[in-house]
């Protein structure tokens, strides 16, 4: 099974075209613009079988695959 960071990353090649690293900075780059953040969450949600409520959609927690996935780990343990 693909680890966490690995499949968060391959979603966000998968709605902004673009590679990124663990550490990446996603918005301020422009990477993820506040629709694709959406989509992004959106197909985690899936992914993880978790629910992101729009108001936890923030820099502080979708700013780089790094800190998606410590989000997403508190959304599943």
């Amino acid at each position: 099974m693909a680890d966490t960071i690995d499949i968060i990353k391959d979603k966000i090649k998968e709605v902004a075209f673009k590679k990124v690293g663990d550490t990446d900075e996603l918005i301020k780059s422009g990477i993820l613009s506040s629709i694709l953040v959406v989509d992004l969450a959106t197909i985690l949600e899936e992914e993880f079988s978790v629910s992101i409520p729009f108001t936890e959609i923030t820099p502080e927690n979708f700013s780089s695959a790094e800190l998606i996935k410590k989000y997403i780990e508190t959304k599943t343990n």
